[in-house]
């Protein structure tokens, strides 16, 4: 089995009114293979009115980086300024690549803002490849049901492939590098052993419920990671209730990084002239009439 070389608690933080725990970066681990940033965001019970309109307070630019939500309650529109568009509902995933610079903004659809609902998902960014960051900004927003879920452990569990593949069966998403992440629903009092690859790195992060990862016992709302030899995954759930697990990571990120706020570059100059594009429009302009939201 794999040897668990770190585990630590998620930090609890805000974004806007919104609760998270902020997984990674953290402390002892900045990355886990290309994934480079994890938001828990908490289930929360909008109430009816709380949240107004769109008015463009929330957007903000990204460069060098996919940004990846994956909504479990709830619903989010997507708006950016390369012109992506789309309407993701709960079991969905938003996912922008950033390229070479773009403003988006996430916003609660008009009827949901108005009737209020319990809201609740994860946010990754993935650091791009140094070409890919010179690429264009892309947008791709991806349903429930168009994402693999595959049944283990004689129908104990379940693996559904948000990113990347398990199995033979593979995500919609664009992977430039080898890269996953998996959402796993184990049953009460069950077990399951996970293939693994040499030379990928994985980590792991319980949303709410503890759990022992190749029989060490990891608690809610904490990340793991692995040692990257080619072992194996055990989990077992002792609790009678459903556990869910989050499984993510990839082939090792060689190349230099940069970050600083929302831009991840490979060198300060790069940081540089990603604040520079910004500042003087490069990265366009958000239009909220797409759609008829204002």
């Amino acid at each position: 089995m794999k040897p668990i070389i770190s585990k630590e608690k998620a930090i609890a933080d805000k974004v806007g009114a919104i609760d998270i725990m902020r997984a990674l970066p953290s402390d002892l681990t900045p990355r886990v293979g290309p994934i480079i940033f994890l938001d828990h965001i908490l289930e929360k019970n909008l109430l009816p009115g709380e949240f107004s309109a769109p008015n463009g307070s929330f957007a903000h630019p990204h460069r060098g980086i996919a940004t990846f939500t994956y909504l479990l309650k709830g619903e989010l529109i997507h708006f950016d300024s390369n012109g992506g568009y789309g309407r993701v509902k709960a079991g969905g995933v938003q996912w922008m690549n950033a390229g070479n610079g773009v403003i988006h903004d996430e916003v609660i659809p008009e009827e949901f803002r108005v009737s209020g609902g319990a809201f609740y998902g994860f946010q990754f960014w993935v650091n791009l490849p140094a070409e890919i960051k010179e690429q264009a900004p892309d947008y791709m927003p991806v349903q429930a049901e168009e994402l693999p879920l595959i049944q283990l452990a004689d129908g104990q569990a379940t693996l559904k492939v948000l990113l990347g593949e398990y199995g033979g069966k593979s995500s919609p998403i664009p992977a430039f590098t080898q890269q996953f992440i998996w959402h796993i629903k184990l049953s009460g009092k069950a077990s399951i052993e996970l293939k693994t690859l040499e030379g990928l790195e994985y980590g792991g992060y319980l949303p709410n419920g503890n759990a022992h990862f190749n029989d060490i016992e990891i608690s809610a709302r904490e990340l793991v990671v692995f040692d990257s030899n080619d072992t194996g995954i055990t989990i077992s759930n002792k609790a009678s209730k459903e556990l869910e697990i989050l499984l993510f990571g990839g082939e090792p990120y060689e190349e230099k990084i940069v970050s600083h706020g929302p831009f991840v570059m490979n060198t300060v100059e790069e940081i540089g002239q990603a604040y520079e594009d910004f500042r003087s429009g490069k990265y366009g302009k958000i239009d909220y009439q797409i759609t008829g939201e204002s």
